[in-house]
This record gives C-alpha cells, structure tokens and sequence, in this order.
C-alpha cells in the first residue's frame, strides 16, 4: 500500500504523492516545504504481514503564521476494485455498502461524531487482494475520491481550519491498514494489528474479560432506586459477573420535574431521594457484594438545566453565540474540573468502571476564541483535549477500566479505542442487531474491545420484545440469547429478581464458561468471521459463525441459527493443516468426531438439527498423533 498526502498551506495545495523504494513506503520521510517553512513529516509502522499504521504531522520551522487547510492522506485505488463501507445512525450502525471505485465520490461525516452518519472505515477489494483502512479519529472527517483517481482521507476545510504560529505543530489523526489475499484476512490483520500495538486491554495485560451487570435498559432512570441495585447485585454475583454498572439516574439533584438529559453538568449534586446513602455507600455496598462498582458519566456535556451553564459560562461550548450542548475540552480549566469530578468518582465513591457517554451532535464544533482554539478547530480542539483528559485519567488510575459509548455505537473508532478499554456498539441489543453491529465493527475493531448487552429487558420498544427472557421459555433460545453477548465484552441488563431459579443457574453456567475461555480465545487468540454479515430485518446471512484460534492452535467455533435460515450450513474453519488430525468436539452434546485435515479443509463442518434461536459451541483441537 502507497501513501503519500495533500495539503492546503497558505491557500495553495502541498501535494507529496508516495515516498516509496520500489512500491515499498519507507518507515519515515520529512519533506520541507519550501515556501512556507513547514517541516511535513509522515511515518509508518509496519509488521511483515502487510498491517500497519501511519501517522502526520506539520511543525512550522517558519517565523510568521501559516494557515491550514485540507489534511489529507492519499493513497492509490488499484484499478478494477470496488469499495465497501457503512452508513451509521442510532439503531441503525454498521449498515453495508457497496460500490464499484469509479461510482465512488466520498463518504463525510460532519455530525462532529465519528461514526453517526458513516463509520470511520473503508474496505477496497481489488482482483488480487483486499485493502482495509480505518481513521483514528473522534470528530469529522471525509473520505473522497478525487479527480487523480486517488482515495483522500482525512480533514476537509469546509469544518477545519488553523494556524500555526512559528514553532507551533499539528497531528493528523492516525489511519490503521491491512493488506490481504481476502477481505476477512485483511479485517484480522488490522484488528490484530491494532490489540497489539494500541489496545490498553493488550498493554495491561488482562487474563480474562469481566462481566458487567447494567442498570440502564431494564430500569433507566424512572425505576431505579438504592435497594434495587442492591438485589440485582447480589443475584449477579451468584451468577458469575463481576462488575456493577450504575448507569444514568443518580446525579442532578432531586428534582423529578427535570430528566437525567437535562441535569448533566451537575456530577456533585446526588439524587438523594432514589439513592438515600449517597454514592460512597453505594459504592461500599456493592463492592460488599463482591462485585467490582462502575458508574456513569457524560463529563462532556452540559443539560439545558445544569447549574454548571451558570457557575461556570466559560466553559460552554458554542458557535456563533449558541450553546452547543457540551463543554469544551480544549480549555485546559475545563479539563481540569472534569478531572475533579473524576477524582470523586474514584476516590470518594469507589468507581473502578466508568462509563464515558455523549448523546449530542457537536456538529462543527465551537468558535469561541478564548478556549484555547481558533474559529474553525474548535472541534479539534475539542477532541484533542478529550484525548488528553482520558489519558490522564488512565495514568492516575490505572486499575480503573474507561468504557467509550455514544448513544450506543455513534463514536466508534480507533482514536478513542485507544485511550479506552472498551466501546460500547449500540443501544439496541436484540440478537439479529447484535449479530449486524458486532460483524460491521470487527471490520476494524477487535472482538476483545467490543462491548454490548445481551438482549436485555427494556421499557421502550427499541429491541421488539420488551422482557425477551421469562420462565417457561425454551433453553435453546435463552442459551442464543446469552451465548450472542459471549463473543466480545459481555453486559447484561435485566430485572434480575423476576427470574425463576432455574434461569439463575443457567446463566451461571454459561458466566463460568464465559470466564474459563475468553482470556484464552477472545483476548488473546484471533477472530474470524466465518460468515457474511447479518443484516436487520431478515436479511444477510441467517446462519452466523465465529471461530477464536488460540496460540496452542485449538480452535472455540461459535455457531448461531437465526430465524429465517436455512436447515444447514458447511462451516470452513481457519487454521487447518491438511497432514494434521483433528478432533471436533460439539460441548453441548459431549460428542466428538476424528477427522483429517485435508478431508476438513475439503468438506467443512455440516451443521445441522439446530432449530432457529439456538446456537452450538464447537472446540477444534489437533490429535496428538503420537
């Protein structure tokens, strides 16, 4: 893959097309420019399996001013290939595209959120390999193809401009590729290259993946109170979990009159009349369950009602005079009075889960001068000093595990990934969504860093069924439902003490293997989609398969049918060696069959007998021949 970039310095395009040695990009390469002063500096990290990641960044050797528009990465299209891509709204993430290249103009999003609108990704399959592309970045962005024929990735000055001043650098965000015989092997390619390199789970080390109860979907904030988190705490510590997730509902003050949307901004008045205690009780009371506590905040925005609008007007984000809704992070005072709010967080109620969330559209950011920012990088501005607020959460608690989410799944990508744990898919979770949000987002994200709710309880009607586990229901169909959240980063939200006994253990059963496997296979092993994407209302591949491949080579495969699939599918695992044996154990039925690698290779696995709504885990392991 060839990149090179194009710039807008002073008004005039700065075009630099490849620094390549025989179609190769170098590591690193600084191409002065002349004219204006400006040191460009573009680097690559590259493994020898065609992944890598490339950065850009401008530092002005000038003694005056300069302006910047447009930042561009470019790169080439081979010629023949089509482009795949996802449009993105709430409940409607990770929806697929496909175009022929010369029918391609540009995907945009100006949402000020990464993904609401089009997720930040791009896949080009070319009659010899397929190439995947995701930008690191939080705000808007634009993916073109322009009259050279070249793909433009970056940002456009129609939503950001800025100046440097002598000394002065700017950073584009960073774009991850990979480059592979097939569109799948390039998704894992990327997204392994992306866990090893950037993922803070990868960095830490983790031996296995936590399971978290949530508040929200089954009480929001119209049911909940102190004792009902008490009671489902205690009943998913006996199953299994290990996490506590207090969502929305607790902050503001006492007024009822006034939603949770509307008091945000108002982190030290607590809710006293559904949480008497307070939250340090709180947090004391649920670690006493021996659950780990976890607690929402949306430290960005600001409601319409917040106090913090009067105490604080400074902080306010806005454009032309308007209030935006958030607060803006580029002002170092801003950050620095999160930063206090976190601290009580952590220190005062116990918090070692927060869930980071942002339910607006920011648009094009802020254009007050006095953040710290000019009138067309507020939103950078913005981004940049969000960034650096969640790492400098990180590095004062490091124990404590920073979820991204908006709106769900409305600012997925690897620029906040890399500053998170987690990322949160969607709000919705009912299972053919899930199966849609979770195949769409391993096209650039790694299963261990996605996070989504079983199919839980919920008071609207989001998800279709409002209370989707209940006695009396088949096992075949509650084991769908939980084995689907077993893929990735697993979160339930339900009514827990309406469950009869027998619901209870099953779930424990399920959390226990869940825990055994997922250091082993889903942190530390490598996904492949072994399927075409589910798609919401029926359509897409009924049938959904996903196998993990640990470092000893054994396999775990996942199959799930869903409504509307056919009686059978053949399954082709990864990973097999045609001079190897294998024993293909099915863990539901206790049985296992011995069969060559080269026959595997050539036949698959059949599965069949399963009714719609049930799934089946398979362990694949080679025979010791000795």
């Amino acid at each position: 893959m060839r990149i090179g970039y194009a710039i807008q310095i002073d008004g005039q395009s700065v075009f630099h097309p490849f620094e390549s040695d025989n179609g190769v990009l170098q590591n690193s390469y600084v191409h002065r420019h002349d004219a204006s002063g400006m040191d460009i500096c573009l680097r690559l990290d590259q493994n020898l399996t065609g992944c890598g990641k490339v950065s850009l960044a401008i530092k002005n050797t000038d003694t005056k001013a300069h302006h910047i528009g447009s930042v561009y990465y470019i790169t080439d299209i081979p010629e023949g290939c089509h482009l795949d891509y996802y449009t993105s709204d709430w409940g409607k993430e990770f929806e697929p595209c496909r175009v022929d290249a010369t029918d391609f103009e540009s995907i945009e999003v100006v949402s000020g959120r990464s993904s609401k609108g089009y997720s930040p990704w791009i896949g080009c399959q070319s009659p010899d390999a397929y190439r995947s592309v995701a930008l690191a970045w939080s705000g808007n962005w634009t993916i073109a193809r322009r009259g050279d024929g070249q793909l433009y990735m970056g940002l456009d000055e129609t939503y950001f401009q800025t100046e440097l001043k002598a000394g002065e650098s700017f950073d584009l965000c960073d774009i991850y590729f990979s480059e592979a015989d097939t569109q799948e092997h390039s998704a894992a390619g990327l997204r392994q290259y992306f866990f090893n390199t950037d993922s803070l789970i990868k960095k830490e080390g983790w031996e296995t993946l936590p399971v978290t109860y949530n508040t929200w979907w089954c009480y929001e904030d119209k049911l909940l109170n102190e004792d009902i988190c008490i009671e489902n705490a205690q009943i998913a510590a006996a199953a299994g979990a290990t996490n506590f997730m207090l969502d929305a509902g607790w902050f503001g003050g006492n007024r009822k009159d006034i939603s949770w949307f509307e008091k945000r901004g108002d982190w030290e008045d607590i809710n006293t009349l559904d949480f008497p205690g307070g939250m340090a009780s709180l947090g004391s009371r649920i670690m006493g369950t021996g659950l780990s506590f976890g607690i929402w905040c949306e430290i960005e925005a600001i409601g319409e009602f917040a106090k913090l609008a009067h105490t604080h007007p400074e902080f306010l984000a806005r454009r032309d005079g308007k209030r935006l809704g958030y607060i803006c992070m580029a002002d170092k005072n801003v950050r620095q009075w999160a930063m206090s709010h976190i601290c009580r967080l952590v220190e005062q109620y116990h918090a070692r889960w927060i869930k980071f969330d942002f339910n607006l559209d920011p648009e094009l950011g802020c254009n007050e001068e006095n953040h710290g920012h000019g009138a067309m990088d507020g939103l950078y501005g913005h981004y940049m000093g969000y960034y650096q607020l969640l790492k400098d959460i990180h590095e004062k608690y490091p124990d404590v595990v920073l979820e991204n989410c908006s709106s769900g799944g409305l600012r997925i990508d690897l620029g906040i990934l890399r500053r998170t744990h987690f990322t949160f898919l969607s709000d919705p979770d009912y299972v053919e969504h899930h199966f849609q949000c979770f195949w769409g987002a391993t096209s650039f994200v790694p299963p261990a860093c996605c996070y989504h709710f079983t199919q839980s309880d919920c008071l609207g009607d989001h998800n279709g069924i409002q209370t989707p586990i209940y006695e009396g229901m088949p096992m075949t169909t509650f084991d769908y439902i939980i084995r689907s959240g077993m893929l990735c980063q697993i979160g339930l939200s339900y009514d827990l003490p309406k469950w009869p006994e027998a619901l209870r253990q099953r779930l424990k059963m399920h959390l226990s293997f869940y825990r055994q496997i997922s250091g082993k296979y889903i942190l530390n092993g490598q996904m492949f989609r072994l399927c075409r994407q589910a798609i919401r209302g029926g359509l897409g591949d009924r049938w959904q398969a996903y196998q993990y491949i640990a470092a000893d080579a054994s396999s775990l495969l996942f199959v799930f049918r869903l409504p509307g699939a056919g009686e059978e599918t053949v399954i082709h695992p990864e990973n097999i060696r045609p001079d190897k044996h294998y024993i293909i154990q099915n863990t539901d039925l206790d049985t296992s069959e011995n069969i060559a690698g080269c026959t595997l290779l050539q036949q698959g696995i059949c599965i069949t007998g399963m009714p719609e709504e049930s799934s089946g885990i398979w362990m694949i392991s080679e025979k010791d021949d000795r």
